[in-house]
């Protein structure tokens, strides 16, 4: 049989090698659930977790010593090392986001083509042009102005040139225009550029990302977010710390301890069951449990393996438990050999153990077995892997329970029998908590019906710690750095906002989404946002004017010259999706919830009152019912909003649902109304004292504690079963109630007692995890299992002790000397309420499963054809014609207003040019050249514009001196 063990065990060996940990969103949602879909297609679109680079300055550095001296040279070596790791998607880090800066300025694209007007320029000219409010228009055209003077400033237009980094990182706020020449301000008069103030929140701090690969495993995240981690390492900024935080490296903490921290609690939870069986197990062989338990759960974990069960937090966490649970049945089986052995010198101690204690070990485990079964009831699937985990474990650790111990403990007894033993302390421990005269009874139960009661009243108030931050060690460093980005920065965490539509550059979806970004920024929970559409629209925005959404123009202008890097992050390549990424203040995973239904109903309410044209280029190609844009929440953020909504739901009918599936079981396997009500008094004792004392106490529950009440049914109701076992045993003998009740647990009691401390020894392990998720989840079930032993010691005696005086427990029937029958012989009015009570709890049973929440199971997957924008109309700039001889009476000496005629005139007129030919001038240039492309000019094409003014100017009789000074003062 040894051998046999061995052999199986081998077999089973090959199971575990299928194991893997999954801690994906496959792990919290369904595969057909909304959150899910929308999460892998944001991530197959714009990659996956972002890691955070924290960049902050020391001393008297700011922002812009970030690129000064070699500092420059060290951010490209950081970001060409960070783009060469595998796992990494793409790198938006300070340099990339200040390159991006430039090429929207000057119209260069990474691949070295040339835009005019550059992105910038053209766009603020556009909201120039579309100002609607006079005093604002001026406050643009001021705005303009001082931007081409502070343009013109700077010679070298390079990374390396301290004054070009000035001009791309901070606005125009505080900047005078003295006589053409703009005076900057210092220190913390400068004011960081709106477009730029996601990545440089403040002057001492800089913000990047590292986005590594979309949907991808927690192996690979970790993986690359090490390989980040030991690059960033290396990083030598002069005056800046570098930190590495976000979600990534949360996440890898995580995977981490799963890896180890979980077989080190396994390992502390055997060494506590062996300290536990030294000193209150008094047999021979008295680690032998262990073994039994050991080899038990490498069978459970292996079958796991053969039939596809991911290890996951919640089914790793299952190792102590199983551990726990497990134990007993060894216990109960050594402990029956050695009364067998010793006290009752049976010829046949195996065979007596088999026959008495076995059909009851069988009985628990099934009922065990069909309370875990509830937890098929969850909506997310690693609670219900770690049902299936729970009961194939049980089962498999029932089976080496019995097993095991039987065939290495008859070999011993065969070889030298088991001398007597006297009764110990723990015995009459046992005894006496079981002492309570049946009068008791009715109390004890009037009480459990009544806690029972209280439980579910109290169930809604349950406060579950929703804060994934809280669910880590507090002490690590990887808490530390969330707190310092959280104070740097007014962020935590990211909620991605993805857009879908067959061209996301549409004129009348750019306005929806500015919009949108405006109105998300404007709440309490957002710290700010980043979007190609909310890019432009700050570029344009100028303190005091009208608030202008960007062009659809401008979105394309700004896309053409995007890094790569960017690109890969905002705008998908066919330009069908884009995404809107908001940062989030500190808030726990409820806050996240009710900001994302904000979110969504602000969304819906957008794209309902979309009025598109016909000719729409949204509505081509679109299917039956097919929306012309869809955008949704979605990312980690609303997967862990996903996540908590099915935690939540059903959580506690995942608990009434195991009652009362354990509760037709025993009906069923008893077949006694009586018999199976009795069993379960403890279990609804325990289940409302835990609820009560969590209620009373406004205790805060691990999200884990949805699993909590099928292990409280299931230890519970196995102790119970043992112990109305052995009575049955013992009164099937002839003995009294009474003393059937005493030798019962004189005779159990270093059994129950050993297993009740090893079982809670082994839930209570959890309480040592680094993880709070973890501790806190061992907490809260240490607790329940704890009452729901006591119970099980305490009431079972008194109270079957007072239903067998009166007729409730009958013994009729049994044959005294035989094994022990644990099923009743009903009749009559007995078989009537048998009957009818299996049919009342199989009714409660289907009421809860039927009233239990599902998923709806509707996904929308749309794909959208792509769709290029319309062509746009330019004008073409020409030269003014030649008018003949003018006559500067026609015009006046007034300075014009204006900002092409108010720059003409004082460049001449600081030459000496008669005001009138000023005035002509401008007007001649106007005539040939709409100003928005003049403008253009003055900021990417400086010499054609001073060709043109010249050319104006000799038609107006501008003396050629007077002309060739004008130039060169403005050039």
């Amino acid at each position: 049989m040894i051998t046999s063990f061995v052999v199986i065990t081998a077999i089973l060996a090959l199971g575990a090698t299928n194991l893997e940990f999954a801690t994906g969103q496959d792990s919290y949602l369904d595969d057909d659930d909304q959150i899910a879909i929308d999460n892998e297609a944001l991530q197959s679109q714009f990659g996956g977790e972002t890691i955070i680079l924290l960049f902050q300055a020391t001393g008297d550095a700011d922002i812009s010593d970030l690129y000064a001296g070699g500092n420059l040279e060290e951010l490209e070596r950081l970001e060409a090392e960070l783009r060469a790791i595998d796992e990494v998607y793409s790198v938006v880090a300070p340099l990339t986001t200040v390159e991006f800066s430039e090429s929207i300025t000057t119209g260069v694209a990474p691949s070295g083509a040339t835009i005019e007007p550059s992105p910038g320029t053209g766009a603020l000219l556009s909201a120039l042009e579309r100002e609607p409010d006079e005093e604002s228009q001026a406050l643009r055209q001021a705005d303009v102005t001082t931007t081409l003077a502070r343009l013109g400033a700077v010679e070298d237009r390079d990374l390396s040139n301290p004054g070009w980094i000035e001009f791309l990182l901070f606005g125009n706020q505080n900047v005078e225009v003295v006589d053409g020449v703009p005076e900057m301000p210092t220190g913390d008069d400068r004011v960081v550029r709106l477009s730029l103030q996601s990545t440089f929140p403040n002057l001492q701090t800089a913000v990047g990302g590292v986005l590594l690969q979309g949907n991808a495993d927690l192996d690979t995240l970790s993986s690359g977010t090490q390989a980040v981690l030991d690059v960033v390492e290396g990083t030598q900024l002069d005056g800046f710390e570098v930190v590495v935080t976000g979600s990534p490296v949360f996440l890898k903490d995580i995977n981490d301890y799963l890896q180890g921290g979980m077989l080190t609690l396994g390992a502390i939870a055997l060494a506590i069951m062996a300290v536990i069986l030294l000193l209150m197990f008094r047999v021979r062989w008295r680690f032998l449990p262990l073994l039994s338990t050991v080899v038990g759960v490498m069978w459970g974990f292996a079958l796991l393996g053969y039939i596809g069960i991911d290890l996951s937090l919640v089914t790793i966490s299952g190792l102590p438990i199983l551990i726990g649970l497990g134990i007993d049945f060894a216990i109960q089986v050594h402990n029956r050999i050695e009364e067998e052995a010793a006290l009752d010198k049976d010829e046949h101690p195996i065979s007596e153990t088999l026959a008495n204690v076995g059909p009851a070990l069988i009985a628990a485990t099934l009922a065990a077995v069909v309370a875990f079964m509830a937890l098929q009831l969850s909506q997310v699937p690693m609670i219900r892997d770690f049902g299936v985990m729970l009961a194939v474990g049980i089962v498999a650790l029932v089976f080496c329970g019995i097993v095991l111990p039987t065939t290495i403990l008859g070999v011993r007894e065969y070889r030298s029998r088991t001398p007597s033993v006297k009764e110990s302390r723990v015995e009459r421990f046992v005894v006496w908590l079981g002492g309570l005269p049946p009068k008791a009874a009715v109390p004890l139960v009037v009480l459990s019906a009544l806690l029972f009661v209280g439980g579910v009243a109290m169930e809604g108030r349950f406060e579950i710690e929703s804060d994934p931050v809280r669910w880590i060690n507090q002490d690590t460093q990887t808490v530390r750095d969330l707190d310092t980005l959280e104070e740097a920065t007014g962020f935590s965490s990211t909620l991605s906002v993805l857009v879908s539509a067959n061209n996301v550059l549409d004129e009348d979806l750019t306005q929806v989404l500015h919009d949108f970004t405006t109105y998300a920024e404007g709440l309490d929970e957002v710290a700010t946002s980043s979007s190609l559409t909310g890019t432009m629209a700050k570029i344009i925005a100028v303190p005091g004017a009208t608030e202008l959404a960007p062009t659809s123009a401008d979105a394309a202008a700004a896309a053409a010259v995007m890094p790569d890097d960017i690109r890969k992050v905002l705008l998908a390549e066919d330009g069908t999706a884009t995404q809107v990424n908001l940062r989030l203040a500190p808030g726990s995973l409820e806050d996240r919830a009710d900001l994302v239904e904000v979110l969504e109903a602000d969304l819906a309410e957008r794209l309902d009152a979309l009025d598109l044209p016909e000719d729409s280029i949204l509505l081509e190609n679109l299917g039956p019912d097919e929306p012309p844009v869809r955008a949704t929440p979605a990312g980690l953020a609303v997967v862990g909003v996903g996540l908590l909504e099915n935690l939540s739901a059903n959580r506690a009918v995942l608990t009434y649902l195991g009652l009362a599936l354990a509760a037709l079981f025993l009906l069923i396997r008893l077949q006694s109304l009586g018999r199976a009500a009795l069993t379960l008094v403890p279990v609804g004792l325990a289940i409302g004292t835990s609820s009560v004392v969590i209620g009373a106490f406004g205790l805060t529950l691990s999200p884990l504690t949805t699993v909590s009440g099928p292990l409280v049914i299931a230890s519970c109701t196995e102790f119970s079963v043992l112990i109305t076992s052995r009575y049955l045993e013992e009164r099937q003998g002839g003995k009294s109630p009474k003393d059937a009740s005493d030798h019962a647990a004189r005779r159990t009691g270093r059994a129950f007692f050993t297993s009740a401390a090893t079982t809670v020894g082994g839930f209570a392990v959890l309480i040592g995890s680094a993880l709070p998720l973890l501790r806190d989840f061992g907490i809260i079930v240490t607790m329940n299992v704890t009452v729901a032993l006591l119970a099980a010691l305490v009431v079972m005696p008194p109270l079957l002790m007072w239903a067998d005086q009166r007729g409730i427990f009958p013994i009729e029937g049994h044959a005294p000397g035989g094994a022990v029958r644990l099923a009743a012989q009903p009749q009559g009015a007995r078989l009537l309420a048998w009957v009818g009570g299996v049919l009342v709890v199989a009714a409660i049973a289907v009421g809860l499963w039927a009233s239990a929440e599902r998923g709806t199971g509707d996904s929308v997957e749309i794909s959208y054809t792509p769709v290029e924008l319309p062509a746009t109309t330019t004008t073409t700039t020409t030269a003014p014609e030649a008018t003949g001889e003018l006559s500067l009476d026609d015009f006046p000496e007034e300075a014009p207003e204006g900002l092409v005629q108010s720059t003409v005139f004082n460049l001449l007129t600081a030459q000496g040019a008669d005001p009138r030919a000023a005035n002509c001038t401008h007007e001649q240039l106007l005539a040939g050249t709409p100003e928005s492309e003049l403008l253009a000019m003055a900021g990417s094409d400086q010499d054609t514009l001073f060709g043109l003014v010249a050319e104006a100017a000799a038609t107006c009789t501008v003396p050629q001196d007077v002309i060739d000074a004008a130039v060169a003062a403005g050039l």
